[in-house]
């Protein structure tokens, strides 16, 4: 409805005009009387009226002032005159101050029925503008913002674009591009076959654009897997920083992991492509390194991009081959890895490096409770003994025989991974109440998360979320059926947070909503 303030320092007029007329018929209600231009203002913030039908001869402040303030202060407000007085130099001010109507006195119900339905015309009107104006200016920026991302996928791709032209664009389009890093983000589902990759990329990019807040960010897709982002920032240091702690919150999910790459600082906007290379290749480092999900090329190892993408693919293969207990294979795939190495003509240095990161592949695996003191007690030595490999000979047949060594230890156990599952279910029982994630629990067996996952899955036929979700509801059916604590205290007692998120979730699990389960206790 809109709101109608009524001065005039006769409280019989402000009393008949308020009374005089069915408001509520013209969709309006009398919200406020005042009995001066001052006592109007000193309302207004309060009341926040549509229409002002004033008086103009009052006393303190007449009612043309009151208007001219108005006009001025709350241009949205509609003001109509009530005069005795028909002056041509009143009218005169009153249209200056954008007044909608004169209603001369005596007041007649229709003259000022017309003057409020012209002003509330008036208000649809302006409200209709603003409307329009939003939408174009939506428009507009939504507009601004493709043909930036138009220009940012032409430099990362490499386009034939002159200096000029991109100068040019950047200026239009008013992009500051003179100082920036490009990002390379890449997702990773925990579960086989999941299809909401391109939702998980969003929420990334989400969760990035919030932890890069005081930077200037621009994204461009590429996939539902992975996308860039812009970053404009020349401190590396502090860069680097912000995206972890965005991957520490995305880790906190149990859906996805986040990688990302981070390539030098540059000045030069032809030079993005050069920079989308560069973090690519350090995504591919981040991939391979769990512990490291966020890498800078600064970081790197001084290999070219086309040996390198060969490297690391065969070192994701490797990693698989370990994680996987297939012996064969991962002797296989380190031979061959070797023998890329010596064509190529690798550095030593690097080499060494290579080794590490195959080491630790190696050593991981075996670092929960029945194998940690093993694993110290071989893995120390065998590293020691590549970082002083004195070829490349050398180390090929040192890390063959470390990686045989470790698989055929893990082969040996057979009781290894039994345990692992029931270190990961006993701490689960123990810890439901807390905030459990996959990457947390992964740390527990020092393991990587997707591993993880994949052996819960095989070994036990259920995801590892869903036996968290179900020790959950368990607990809380029996805090149901045992004492009288409210839903939202029953899920904070599980270690759920949102009680609707509960809610939802029991009657999933159970079939019945909590209230009804509680009631089905007590019958």
């Amino acid at each position: 409805m809109f709101k109608i303030m009524i001065v005039d320092n006769e409280a019989a007029i402000r009393k008949g005009l308020a009374h005089c007329i069915r408001w509520e018929t013209l969709d309006c209600v009398v919200a406020g009387q005042a009995e001066d231009g001052i006592d109007a203002l000193n309302q207004i913030p309060i009341i926040h009226p549509d229409i002002v039908i004033s008086d103009i001869r009052m006393p303190e402040m007449d009612g043309l002032e009151l208007v001219r303030q108005l006009n001025e202060t709350y241009p949205h407000i509609k003001s109509i005159i009530l005069t005795g007085f028909p002056d041509f130099e009143y009218a005169q001010r009153a249209i200056e101050y954008r007044v909608v109507h004169f209603v001369l006195k005596p007041t007649s119900v229709d003259s000022l029925v017309q003057a409020v339905e012209k002003a509330k015309a008036l208000i649809a009107e302006d409200s209709s503008n603003q409307h329009l104006a939003r939408r174009l200016a939506d428009q507009s920026e939504q507009n601004l913002m493709l043909q930036q991302g138009m220009l940012i996928h032409d430099l990362i791709n490499g386009a034939s674009l002159s200096q000029l032209f991109v100068l040019n664009r950047i200026s239009q389009l008013n992009l500051d591009l003179t100082s920036y890093h490009v990002l390379w983000l890449e997702i990773s589902p925990i579960e086989e076959n999941e299809k909401d990759l391109l939702v998980y990329l969003q929420q990334a990019q989400s969760v990035l654009a919030d932890c890069l807040s005081e930077y200037l960010v621009h994204f461009a897709p590429f996939g539902d897997q992975m996308c860039y982002a812009i970053a404009c920032t020349s401190d590396t240091d502090s860069l680097e920083l912000r995206c972890r702690e965005a991957v520490d919150i995305i880790g906190s999910l149990p859906r996805f992991l986040l990688y990302i790459g981070i390539s030098r600082h540059y000045t030069d906007p032809l030079s993005m492509s050069r920079a989308a290379e560069e973090a690519g290749q350090a995504v591919q480092i981040a991939q391979c390194s769990p512990e490291r999900p966020v890498i800078s090329y600064s970081q790197m190892p001084a290999i070219p991009q086309q040996i390198m993408a060969h490297v690391f693919e065969d070192l994701k293969l490797l990693k698989s081959a370990i994680e996987n207990q297939n012996i064969s294979g991962t002797l296989k795939i380190i031979t061959k890895l070797f023998q890329y190495i010596k064509e190529n003509k690798i550095p030593i240095e690097e080499v060494r490096n290579i080794c590490v990161y195959i080491h630790q592949f190696c050593i991981n695996p075996l670092f929960f409770h029945n194998a940690e003191d093993y694993a110290v007690e071989i893995g120390l030595p065998a590293l020691k003994k590549l970082i002083e490999g004195g070829s490349v000979d050398s180390l090929e047949k040192n890390m063959l025989s470390f990686a045989e060594l470790i698989l055929d230890r893990m082969a040996c156990d057979t009781s290894c991974q039994g345990n692992l599952i029931h270190t990961i279910k006993n701490y689960i029982s123990q810890h439901y109440r807390e905030e459990l994630t996959l990457e947390g629990l992964a740390s527990l067996v020092y393991l990587s998360p997707t591993y993880l996952s994949k052996l819960f899955k095989r070994e036990t036929g259920e995801n590892l979320s869903t036996y968290m979700q179900n020790v959950r509801i368990d607990a809380a059916k029996t805090l149901f059926r045992t004492t009288p604590l409210k839903t939202y205290e029953v899920a904070e007692r599980v270690g759920i947070s949102d009680p609707v998120y509960f809610s939802r979730i029991f009657k999933k699990v159970v079939g019945v909503k909590p209230k009804d389960f509680r009631k089905s206790c007590e019958d």
